[in-house]
Parts: C-alpha cells; structure tokens; sequence
C-alpha cells in the first residue's frame, strides 16, 4: 500500500480523536490485515455528553471486567463496562470489540502525554509492535488553534504529541466529517504538511471497508465516522450533526484517508508542542485555555455544571454554552 509500511509487520491502531473514531480505526486495521500485516486496536475513552453526562474521559479505574490491566492502558472485551456517576456506560471501545469479535486497548489520558506514551510504549513492547498509527475522524488535529470552528481539540493534539514521542503516523481519515473545519481548509493544511515532506500517502475506502464500516456501525456511535460511509454510497449535500449545532458538506473527498508523518504534522500546529510533556489533562487543557482555546472538557464541565440533561441538548443550547464559555476565556 505505501512504503511506509515496508518491514512492518505488526501495527497498532489507535483511535486518537474521541470514542467514536474507533469504528474507522477499526476499518484502517481491517484493511492493514488484508494487506498481511497483524493489527492490534486501540482507542482513548472519550464520548460525548449525550452519553455520558459525567464530564472527562472514562478512567480507566470505572472500567469493570477487562481482560487485563497495565500501565497507562487496559484491554476490554465485549464483556467489559464502564460505571460513572451510578450509572453504566459502555464504552465505544468495548463496542467495537463485540462487531469484528476482537478485544481492544485502551489509553489513558488522565496523566497527560506522559501518560499516554507510557501506555502506548507498553502495548508496543508487549505486543511487539513495529509501527503505530493514529487515527483522527474529520481532522481537528490539523487545525492551529484559531479556527472559530473548532470544537475539540484536546484529545486529537494530546494525541499528536503522544505519537510524536513515538514516531508514529497520523491518518486523518474522512476530513471534514465532523462538521468542524471545512475541507477546503483542510486540504490546505494537508498540502502545507506535503510541501513539507511530510505526507506519505493516501487511500480511499474501497466495497469491502464499506461493508466493515457497516457492521461496525450497528454497534459503536459514531456519527463523524458513518459519512465516509454514506459519501462512498453517492450522498451528497449538507448532512447536520451533534444536534444541528454543525452541518457537514458530504463530497467524494470523505471517503479518503491521508497518512503523515507524526513530527512534520506537530511542527505545524504550536498549541500541541507546549502538551510533550504534560503530566495531567488537566494541565494540557490549562494550556489551552491560557491561549484562548476552549475545548471539548470545557464544554462537557459547562453542561454539567449548568445541570443539561441530555435529553434537553439542542443546537441552540451547544451554541450559547460554547459561545459563553469562549467569552468567559477571552475575558481573562
């Protein structure tokens, strides 16, 4: 498929850009496997509030029944469960173990970069990983922090730099299906990484990642992830997403994923470089918070605290919270 993969014969895959990301994780595994290389899976345990009104990522502490505990990382089942606030949550990771029927890792994120490479660096040593890939749905990891448009930054840039300190690859799968950043200003944050030589290639889903995507599908929520999907079977137009609150334009260029190098893409995008050696997630939103970036944290952490069920979420209500919280940053 791409020289990049010469020599590497077993991958990791991790869903870097939130919960749902894992059902095109997943597809990018599946696809490395027909090729014959070995693929291990893996994710970070964001979800989105409607979920889970309990604002962060799930601890890996809540995670009930894995199949094994380690360092910075656990590994779930189909069988696995998550409890917060009294209630259970399942985990998207845990979904997507339960379509292809395989177990699945996950990473933490409380401890920061350092964390996170500490979890990653054991899963490679103890599944002899030769290359690692991370995979973000829609591109957010690609934006500079400027953009009126970007709604969540903070798992896609900790993991960045995480797969940095690694020298990983970033697949940006799917860009602009999150209803984000516009593909066209996507496309030109892919050429600046090209021009810097950086880019290492590009695929397109083909019939049978559309009949994976499918199945995954039944079983994990990921509404970014199901455009490449729709835009592979000939939709096209303005699809809204999260409750109205974005509207993603569906065009052939959703079906495609573009692989870059790790390190090239970070030199690109300055608020990521200041989380390399963050201990908290907490001091990686901290920091940016302090640039006038409001995150994904923020949001969930302002529902909560204002009491929004999620029953009661709208686009208007996402709008006015997120709208108040950039004022609140931008006022200190």
């Amino acid at each position: 498929m791409f020289c990049m993969l010469e020599g590497k014969k077993r991958i990791l895959v991790i869903a870097i850009g939130g919960g749902g990301d894992i059902a095109s994780a997943s597809i990018i595994a599946n696809s490395l496997e027909r090729m014959g290389h070995t693929t291990v899976l893996a994710s970070i345990a964001l979800k989105r509030y409607i979920y889970d009104p309990v604002p962060g990522p799930i601890r890996l502490s809540e995670v009930e029944n894995p199949s094994k505990r380690g360092d910075h990382y656990i590994l779930v089942n189909k069988d696995s469960y998550a409890t917060r606030g009294g209630r259970l949550v399942i985990p998207q990771a845990v979904k997507a173990s339960r379509a292809p029927g395989r177990e699945v890792y996950i990473v933490d994120m409380y401890s920061g970069v350092e964390g996170y490479v500490k979890g990653l660096t054991n899963i490679i040593s103890d599944e002899r990983v030769d290359l690692v890939i991370g995979v973000d749905v829609g591109g957010d990891v690609l934006a500079n922090g400027l953009e009126d448009d970007l709604w969540s930054p903070l798992a896609d840039w900790v993991g960045l730099a995480a797969l940095s300190r690694v020298n990983g690859i970033v697949a940006v799968h799917s860009p602009g299906s999150d209803g984000e950043l516009p593909t066209s200003y996507l496309l030109r944050r892919i050429d600046e990484v090209a021009t810097r030589g950086g880019l290492l290639g590009v695929s397109s889903i083909c019939m049978h990642d559309a009949l994976v995507l499918e199945k995954i599908l039944e079983y994990v929520d990921g509404e970014a992830s199901r455009i490449p999907l729709l835009a592979y079977r000939g939709v096209r137009g303005k699809i809204p997403l999260r409750r109205g609150s974005r509207v993603v334009e569906i065009s052939l260029f959703n079906t495609m994923t573009f692989y870059m190098n790790s390190n090239t893409v970070l030199d690109l995008v300055e608020p990521a470089k200041k989380l390399l050696y963050t201990k908290t997630l907490d001091e990686a939103r901290f920091i940016f918070n302090e640039l006038g970036i409001y995150t994904e944290l923020d949001l969930e952490e302002d529902l909560a605290m204002l009491k929004i069920n999620p029953s009661e979420l709208t686009s208007d209500v996402l709008l006015n919270v997120r709208y108040m919280g950039l004022k609140r940053l931008k006022m200190k």
